[in-house]
């Protein structure tokens, strides 16, 4: 394999090298595909001792996890339909996006999934499956985390997938608060339906307690808004009549607590 040295590239050189090497990544992840669906076909993976597509993939072909799982998800879907093997070649799909429209692909609206879906990122095809699709809102409760407890040093579990044994928490309005026992997890934002979104973060005490007033504002004609962390780790709720159609702006925050009551601001601890 012939492998260029980046450092005595030029910034033109350096740019068209990585734009070559990315297509040949992409070639080669849609010829692996295509082989592994007729692999998949024949059954071979059986054959060899593995009872999965997905173990064969892990244990013979040393992929990841996540690797694996894609690159099986894919293979399955160009069993069933063929031209999505042309627009993984092009770029104009990728395998997260395969993987979401997946489970609702039929041979009545994979054409119409497919290329309602070409170019768009993760967060776009979500909210277009919501639309498609539209989930119940989640359930409402509130449950207080077990105390942290020193574990061995293990791979993180990727980011909004709770442990195995330990349910997510959930709280009213779509607001969830994810347990976890291996430091701050990555706040998941999951679309539901339209304009109806599942938010999963792990709260401090204070915060619980601002939520849980909040719940009880929820049966008022109020509606709760909770904006994204600041930089310096505070995170604010207020709430808005419901009345409004418009979000506060940042300058309004204050303005829209003292008009209803309720603003709070809490720091980790």
């Amino acid at each position: 394999m012939n492998t260029t040295t980046p450092s005595r590239l030029s910034d033109r050189e350096l740019e068209a090298e990585v734009a070559r090497l990315a297509k040949c990544e992409r070639q080669a992840t849609t010829s692996l595909i295509a082989h592994l669906a007729e692999l998949y076909g024949r059954r071979l993976h059986e054959r060899a001792g593995y009872a999965s597509l997905f173990t064969y993939c892990t244990d013979a072909l040393h992929l990841s996890e996540h690797e694996a799982y894609d690159r099986m998800k894919a293979a399955k879907v160009v069993r069933r339909y063929g031209a999505v093997l042309g627009l993984l070649a092009s770029g104009r799909v990728n395998l997260t996006t395969v993987r979401l429209l997946a489970p609702h692909l039929t041979r009545e609206n994979h054409e119409e999934l497919f290329a309602a879906a070409c170019g768009k990122r993760k967060r776009l095809v979500q909210e277009l499956l919501a639309r498609r699709f539209p989930k119940p809102d989640v359930a409402s409760s509130v449950r207080k985390l077990p105390a942290r407890a020193a574990a061995p040093a293990s791979a993180p579990a990727p980011a909004g997938v709770p442990e195995e044994g330990v349910g997510p928490v959930l709280v009213s309005a779509g607001i969830v608060v994810a347990p976890s026992t291996t430091g701050p997890a990555r706040p998941l934002v999951r679309p539901l339906a339209t304009d109806r979104y599942q938010v999963t973060f792990t709260a401090t005490g204070e915060t619980c307690e601002m939520l849980e007033l909040a719940q009880d504002l929820l049966r008022q004609p109020y509606r709760v808004v909770i904006p994204h962390r600041s930089s310096r780790g505070r995170s604010t709720c207020w709430c808005t009549s419901s009345s409004s159609r418009s979000t506060p702006s940042p300058t309004d925050r204050g303005a829209a607590g003292a008009r209803t009551g309720i603003r709070g601001t809490s720091r980790p601890r």
